[in-house]
C-alpha cells in the first residue's frame, strides 16, 4: 500500500534521467550549476550566460532569491522540446531541441525556456506555505474488514485514504501565465499572433475556459493545455496592466498564507475583488476589445470551405501531383497532437488513413504513388530516447520503408524530379539542412549552423539546386533560399515583428505562396519572383497556414477555428491587394513601459542590452567533470488513523509519522523512507535507496556499447503489531500478549529491453518474522514463564518479473484508461516456518519448524478497449497464481478476493496455493465536466462502472470449475484535484457475492457470500497495483 499512499517522484525522474551511458559535465556560475552531457556543450554554455543575465530581473520582480544555487540539467537526447521545474528540488531540466509547435509562435528557444522555467522556480517558491523542506502534510486513514477467521489478526483494508495538505497552491493559469509574462522589458516571450489567434477565436465563439477549468491541468488535451497557458498569460498581462506589475508579487506572497486555500482569497487580499469578479471583468474586457479590433475585418472575410473538421490538429494539406487528392496529417479523435497521414479524394469527398504516426511535414513523390515523411520513435527506446527518422510510404499498399536511422531528421521534401530529398537535422539546439538521394544515401550536409538557428519545412525549387526554408534565430520566422551546392543563404522576407513561414513553390518557379502575419493574423500570400509583387489570398478571423496550390489555381490550406486547425479548400483563388483588405488592430507583443504596469525597478537593469542580446559571444567557462549534487532532504509529516486492532481506543489508532526523500540532481541516486508509531509503540518503518547510474563497474561498456542501464534498489521494511494469542499450556489455553515483528530486506535490479514499455526486474528478498511473548503464569503449576522472542518465519526469495504496459494518451486516462497491462513473475522461495508453539509441563518452549522450497508463478493481464468515441471502456482483467507441488501451509496462500480482486467477498475468503479469477468491467461517464471547486478540491469528472467476477482459489489438484465463485458490483470514480496541484482520485465500491460457501479454519466454520461489501478510497490514482498481496502480517 506504500505506493498508493505517496505521490512518487517518478514524474520528476522522467525529466531528470541520469543517462549513465553519457559522460556529464558542470559549469558553475555565481547563482547556478549548469549540468550537461557530452554533445550538449553549446547549449549548456549559452544556458549559463542566459541564466545569470535573467537572475536579477526575475528575482527582483518577486523580491525573492533562492537560498542555494539553482541546478540546471541540459539534455539533447530526444527530438522533443520541453522544460521542467522541480521547484522543491530547486532544479530545472531543459531540452535543447527548439520548439516547433503549431499553437505557438517562434522565439529564441533558450532565451524563452530558461527564463520561463526560472520564473517558475522563483514565483512558486515565493508562494510556498511551509518552504521547500516540507512539500506537503499527509492525512491518512486505513480501515479494515471485520475478519471472521480465527487464524487472522485483522482483515485486509477496505478504506484507504491519503490526502495532502499541499505546501503550494498556485493555480495552473497563474503559474504558466507569470512564467510566460517573465519581465516584459526582456521581450523573450510575448503575445504573439498564435496566442492571440487561440484566445481571439475562443472569445468570438464563446468557448473560453471557465474560471475553474483554468486552475489545473485536468481532463487535458493538447489544445486545452495550451489554452490554460494562453489564457493565463493574457490574464496575467491584464492584472499587470490594470493593477500594476507589483501585484504579481503580492498575489504570490498571499498564496503562501497558511490559511489560504484558493486563489480567490489571495486576489481579494491584494486587489480587492474575488477571483470570479476578476475573471468576469477580464472576459468582458476581451469581448469588447476583440470586437473593436475586428470591427472592419468582419465585413471583408475571404476564406475557403472546410473539408475536414474532425480533430484539432489538421496540418500540412498538399495536393497530389495530379491534383485529384489532398494528403494531410490529423489527430482526428485523439486528445493529443499525435497525428496520422490521411489522403482525401476530392471527387468522392472521402478520406483514407494511410499510416501512423506521422509527426511532421511531408511531401508527395512526383509519381503520386509515394509520400515521404518523418516520424519519431514511439515508444522511446530503452534509454528513453525518441528521435525522428525519414520514411517513405506507398499510398496504395500502406507499407512504409525506413530511409534513415538515428539521424534526427525532420520535414523531408522531394526535389521536383524526385531524385533527391532535402530534410532538417537536429543537434545541440541547432537545426541544419541536409540533402540525400531519394533512397536516403549519399548524404550531404548543406548548412553548418551552431548558434541555435532554426530551419523548418524545406521545399525544392524547380532547378533542383535551391531550397526555400523557414529560418529563425531570435524571434519570428523568415523565408530563406539556400543553394545546396554552395551553401549560400539569401533571406527572402525579413521584417521585424512579422512571421513568414510554410513556403510552397508554383510549378513555374515564378510564385512563392506562404503564410504571414503582417496584420497580426496569419493569412496566405503569393509572392511573384519576377516582379516582386505580393498578393493576399485569404482574410480570415482565425489564421490561415500551410498553403498548397494545384495547377488549376485551387488553394488548400490549414485554417484555425476556435476548436483547432481544420482543412479548407478555396477553388479558383483571387489575388487581392493587401491594402484593399481591412486590417486587424493587433495587440502589443509586450506591454509598453509607459502603461504604468511595470514595477518600480525600471532603471535597475540594462534592458536594452538584455533585449538586444548576442548569444554568439560567450564568456570562457570553466567546464569540469560532473560531481554529484543533491536536493534538500524533504519531509512529509503524516497523521494516520490506522485502526487494525480490534477493540482499540481511538487514541491507539492515531499513528503520527513522517516520510522523507532526497534525490541526486540528475537522478543518479535517491533515498526514500518513512516512520510511523502509535502510543503502544507499534511501528511502521521503511527505507529505500535507488541507484540509477548504470552498472557500477564497466559502465562505459554496458551503457555505451550495450545500451544497458539498469537501476539498483536496496530497501528495508520493519512492522510491529501487538495482539493477544491463545497459547496451549498442558491442558489449559492461555491468552498471552504477543508482539509480531516483521523485518524484510529487498535487493533488486530493474532494466528495460526492446523499448521503454518493457520492464524487467530481478529481486532477492530476505524476510524474518518474529513473535515476542509476554511473560505469563501456568495456572496448574504456578510456574512463571518469562517473556521470550522467537523467529517463526525466515525466507530467502528470488524472483524474476516482466511488465509490459501500453496505454492510449487521452484526457480520461487518469479515470478510464485504454490499453494493455501484462505482467508475469517467477519466484523461488526457501523458507523455514514455525506455525505452532507449545509449552510442556516443565515450562519448556517447544517449536516445530517446517522447511519449504517453493516455486511460484503468478501473472495478470488487463485489456481495456474504448467504445463510443472512447468515452466508454470495456475492460477484462485476468489474474492467476500457482505454487508448484503439493499443498502448503495457508501462510503462503494467494488470495483472489477483497479490494485487489473479487470485491464481493472478504480478502481472506478465497485463498489457496493456486488461484485464478477474471473481472469484466464496463465503465462510462456520468458527468464529463463537473467543473466545480470546493476549496481546496476541484471536482473534474464522475464515472460509473459495473463489473462481474468469476474465480476461485484452491490447493493442489483440487480444481473444479463448479467451485468457482461469482460476484457483481459497481464503482463510482470521482477525479478531482487538490490545491490545483495534487491529483485526487476518489472511489466507492459496492459489491455482492453471488455464492454462499462455508470454510473451516481451526475447527471453526466461517460462511461467506450473499452479502454486500463496501470499499472507499481517496488516493493519487485509481491503480492499486498489479501484484498479489498475501498480507502475511494478517495470517498466523
Amino acid at each position: 500500500m506504500l505506493i498508493s499512499f505517496f505521490v512518487p517522484f517518478s514524474i520528476l525522474r522522467a525529466q531528470f534521467d541520469p543517462h549513465p551511458e553519457k559522460k556529464w559535465f558542470t559549469i558553475e556560475t555565481k547563482h547556478f550549476y549548469i549540468n550537461f552531457h557530452e554533445g550538449a556543450d553549446r547549449t549548456a554554455k549559452v544556458a549559463a550566460k542566459i541564466a545569470e543575465e535573467v537572475y536579477g530581473p526575475i528575482t527582483s520582480l518577486y523580491d525573492f532569491e533562492p537560498n542555494e544555487k539553482v541546478v540546471f540539467i541540459i539534455t539533447d537526447l530526444s527530438d522533443i522540446a520541453n522544460g521542467a521545474t522541480d521547484f522543491y528540488g530547486n532544479r530545472i531540466g531543459i531540452y535543447a531541441t527548439p520548439l516547433d509547435f503549431e499553437l505557438r509562435g517562434t522565439t529564441n528557444w533558450l532565451r524563452n525556456v530558461i527564463t520561463h522555467e526560472f520564473t517558475h522556480a522563483i514565483q512558486i517558491q515565493s508562494a510556498m506555505k511551509f518552504g521547500r523542506t516540507v512539500p506537503a502534510i499527509y492525512l491518512q486513514w486505513l480501515n479494515y474488514e471485520k475478519e471472521r477467521r480465527p487464524d487472522v489478526l485483522y482483515g485486509y483494508p477496505n478504506v484507504i485514504v491519503s490526502y495532502p495538505l499541499s505546501g503550494v497552491g498556485v493555480p495552473a493559469w497563474f503559474a504558466e501565465g507569470t512564467a510566460q509574462y517573465q519581465r516584459q522589458q526582456l521581450g523573450y516571450d510575448g503575445w504573439d499572433a498564435h496566442r492571440d489567434m487561440i484566445l481571439r477565436m475562443q472569445v468570438l465563439d464563446n468557448k473560453m475556459l471557465t474560471w475553474n477549468e483554468m486552475g489545473q491541468f485536468s481532463s487535458i488535451t493538447s489544445l486545452k493545455a495550451e489554452s490554460i497557458y494562453n489564457s493565463g498569460f493574457n490574464l496575467t498581462r491584464y492584472i499587470a496592466n490594470k493593477y500594476g506589475e507589483e501585484k504579481l508579487e503580492d498575489i504570490s506572497k498571499a498564496l503562501g498564507d497558511l490559511t489560504n486555500f484558493s486563489f480567490d482569497k489571495a486576489v481579494r487580499q491584494t486587489i480587492g475583488i474575488d477571483g470570479n469578479q476578476l475573471y468576469d471583468d477580464w472576459k468582458n474586457f476581451l469581448v469588447s476589445d476583440y470586437n473593436n479590433r475586428l470591427s472592419t475585418l468582419k465585413d471583408n472575410i475571404v476564406e475557403g470551405v472546410l473539408i475536414e473538421e474532425t480533430g484539432f490538429a489538421n496540418y500540412n494539406p498538399k495536393f497530389s501531383p495530379d491534383g485529384k487528392k489532398i494528403a494531410f496529417i490529423s489527430n482526428q479523435t485523439s486528445d493529443f497532437g499525435s497525428t496520422a497521414l490521411f489522403v482525401y479524394d476530392i471527387s468522392t469527398e472521402k478520406k483514407e488513413l494511410i499510416t501512423a504516426p506521422v509527426l511532421s511535414n511531408f511531401d508527395w513523390a512526383p509519381d503520386g504513388d509515394k509520400i515521404i515523411y518523418a516520424s519519431r520513435e514511439i515508444p522511446p527506446n530503452v534509454l528513453g530516447e525518441s528521435f525522428y527518422d525519414i520514411y517513405e510510404v506507398d499510398i496504395n499498399s500502406g507499407e512504409s520503408k525506413r530511409l534513415t536511422f538515428g539521424q534526427r531528421t525532420l520535414t523531408p521534401a522531394y526535389s521536383k524530379d524526385g531524385s533527391k530529398i532535402a530534410y532538417i537535422v537536429n543537434g545541440d539546439g541547432s537545426l541544419n539542412l541536409f540533402v540525400a538521394d531519394k533512397d536516403g544515401k549519399n548524404i550531404k550536409q548543406v548548412t553548418t549552423f551552431n548558434r541555435g538557428e532554426q530551419l523548418y519545412n524545406p521545399v525544392f525549387m524547380n532547378n533542383g539546386i535551391e531550397v526555400i526554408v523557414d529560418y529563425a534565430l531570435n524571434d519570428s520566422r523568415k523565408l530563406a533560399k539556400i543553394n545546396i551546392e554552395t551553401s549560400e543563404m539569401e533571406i527572402l522576407f525579413d521584417e521585424e515583428g512579422i512571421d513568414f513561414r510554410n513556403a510552397f513553390i508554383s510549378n513555374s518557379d515564378s510564385v512563392v505562396f506562404f503564410s504571414a502575419n503582417p496584420t497580426g493574423i496569419f493569412n496566405i500570400y503569393a509572392y511573384n519572383l519576377t516582379n516582386d509583387n505580393i498578393s493576399q489570398l485569404t482574410n480570415v478571423l482565425g489564421g490561415a497556414f500551410m498553403p498548397s496550390v494545384d495547377t488549376n489555381g485551387n488553394l488548400v490550406y490549414s485554417q484555425y477555428e476556435s476548436t483547432g486547425y481544420k482543412i479548407a479548400l478555396m477553388k479558383n483563388i483571387v489575388k487581392y491587394d493587401p491594402a484593399n483588405l481591412s486590417d486587424y488592430v493587433k495587440p502589443d507583443y509586450n506591454l509598453k513601459p509607459d502603461s504604468g504596469s511595470y514595477a518600480g525597478d525600471n532603471n535597475d537593469f540594462n534592458w536594452a542590452k538584455l533585449k538586444n542580446f548576442d548569444d554568439t559571444k560567450l564568456d570562457t567557462f570553466n567546464v569540469k567533470p560532473y560531481s554529484s549534487l543533491f536536493t534538500k532532504l524533504f519531509f512529509f509529516p503524516v497523521l494516520r488513523y490506522d485502526n487494525y486492532t480490534k477493540g482499540n481506543k481511538f487514541i491507539d489508532a492515531i499513528k503520527p509519522g513522517v516520510y522523507f526523500y532526497s534525490d541526486e540532481a540528475i537522478g543518479r541516486f535517491s533515498i526514500f523512507g518513512g516512520a510511523s508509531v502509535n502510543r503502544n509503540l507499534e511501528r511502521d518503518l521503511f527505507l529505500q535507496f535507488d541507484y540509477r547510474n548504470g552498472v557500477p563497474f564497466l559502465n562505459d561498456f554496458f551503457g555505451q556499447k550495450l545500451n544497458f542501464a539498469p537501476q539498483f534498489s536496496i530497501a528495508a521494511y520493519n512492522v510491529t503489531r501487538k495482539t493477544t494469542a491463545d497459547l496451549i499450556a498442558s491442558i489449559d489455553t492461555l491468552p498471552v500478549g504477543v508482539t509480531y515483528d516483521l523485518l524484510s530486506f529487498d535487493v533488486s535490479m530493474d532494466w528495460k529491453m526492446i523499448n521503454y514499455n518493457h520492464d524487467f526486474r530481478f529481486m532477492y528478498t530476505y524476510s524474518k518474522y518474529a513473535s515476542a511473548l509476554d511473560g505469563f503464569v501456568i495456572p496448574q503449576s504456578g510456574i512463571f514463564i518469562r517473556s521470550s522472542s522467537q523467529d517463526y518465519f525466515q525466507a530467502h526469495n528470488f524472483s524474476l518479473r516482466y511488465d509490459y504496459s501500453s496505454f492510449q494518451s487521452s484526457r480520461n486516462r487518469d479515470i478510464n484508461p485504454i490499453g494493455r497491462l501484462f505482467w508475469v513473475q517467477l519466484d523461488h522461495e526457501i523458507s523455514d516456518i514455525n506455525p505452532e508453539l507449545e509449552v510442556s509441563d516443565d515450562g519448556t518452549l517447544i517449536s516445530v519448524f517446517t522447511k519449504n522450497r517453493l516455486n511460484k508463478l503468478s501473472g495478470g493481464l488487463t485489456e481495456s478497449v474504448g467504445l463510443f468515441g472512447s468515452d466508454h471502456v470495456l475492460s477484462l482483467k485476468l489474474a492467476g497464481a500457482t505454487i508448484f507441488g503439493p499443498p502448503v501451509d495457508d501462510f503462503y496462500h494467494f488470495y483472489a478476493t477483497g479490494l485487489p480482486g473479487m470485491k464481493g467477498y472478504p480478502f481472506y475468503a478465497l485463498g489457496g496455493g493456486r488461484m485464478a479469477y477474471g473481472t469484466l468491467t464496463y465503465r462510462f461517464p456520468i458527468i464529463k465536466n463537473i467543473d466545480t471547486r470546493i476549496s481546496p478540491l476541484y471536482l473534474d469528472k464522475l464515472y460509473l462502472s459495473v463489473y462481474g467476477s468469476f474465480g476461485n482459489a484452491w490447493d493442489g489438484n483440487n480444481f473444479k470449475l463448479g467451485d468457482f465463485k461469482k460476484d457483481i458490483g459497481a464503482q463510482l470514480r470521482l477525479q478531482a484535484f487538490t490545491s490545483y496541484v495534487f491529483p485526487t482520485s476518489i472511489f466507492f465500491d459496492a459489491a455482492y457475492g453471488l455464492d454462499s460457501f462455508t470454510r473451516t479454519f481451526r475447527n471453526k466454520d466461517v460462511t461467506y457470500g450473499k452479502e454486500w461489501r463496501f470499499y472507499f478510497g481517496m488516493l493519487f490514482g485509481f491503480d492499486l497495483g498489479s501484484g498479489f498481496s498475501r498480507s502475511r502480517i494478517g495470517v498466523f
